[in-house]
């Protein structure tokens, strides 16, 4: 949680080895993944402009990872099919994206992610382009998702979406972590004027 700026993507685009770190290590499960390529990481990201490729299907989108893998067409059809259905976007399969909402363009992006079954999902402001009604909707699957065993980190700096979703939170200001715990733990008690501040304190 954070600011406009503050180094919330930049966090993210570290761990998924997008940019390497000056100093310090990036430990996944144990396992330091500092100097790990990106395909070797299990780290997936959906960028806050969802990246999906505008002349491709919906099915296109998701099934891309795959078969960049050359894995075979019956495997694809059926992982497709599976989270097409995780993400309640199966009846959109053979439309092409530019066609998509935001709401659905997001869904598409994070079908396209989970299929290559991360070990940790990184998302950058998924909800920040959508409405109230659709907002409470992308949040259910967020948390089913979290429920199914997918680790998530979700930056945010919108201290609502916050609270309703983490379990843990870490609150970034100026490149820095300056409070980090579980949701009750920094809000309630809040470790200088900053962090109050989004508490409303």
């Amino acid at each position: 949680l954070g600011r406009s700026g503050a180094g919330k993507t930049q966090l993210l685009e570290l761990i998924a080895g997008l940019e390497h770190p000056d100093k310090g290590s990036i430990i996944l499960d144990d396992e330091n993944i500092t100097k790990k390529r990106i395909q070797d990481r299990k780290v997936g990201i959906v960028f806050q402009d969802y990246a999906v490729f505008p002349h491709m299907t919906v099915f296109g989108n998701i099934s891309y990872p795959l078969r960049s893998r050359n894995e075979d067409k019956k495997t694809i059809a059926e992982k497709v099919e599976k989270y097409a259905v995780d993400m309640n976007i199966r009846h959109l399969l053979d439309r092409n994206t530019e066609k998509l909402s935001g709401s659905e363009l997001e869904r598409d992006a994070i079908a396209r992610t989970l299929i290559t079954s991360p070990r940790l999902l990184l998302l950058d402001e998924p909800l920040s382009s959508l409405d109230a009604s659709l907002k409470d909707d992308m949040k259910r699957l967020l948390r089913n998702l979290n429920k199914a065993g997918q680790t998530i980190i979700h930056v945010t700096h919108d201290y609502i979406d916050a609270i309703s979703l983490a379990k843990r939170v870490g609150v970034i200001h100026n490149g820095r972590i300056i409070q980090e715990g579980s949701v009750d733990e920094v809000f309630n008690n809040p470790s200088n004027r900053f962090v109050a501040r989004y508490a409303g304190i």
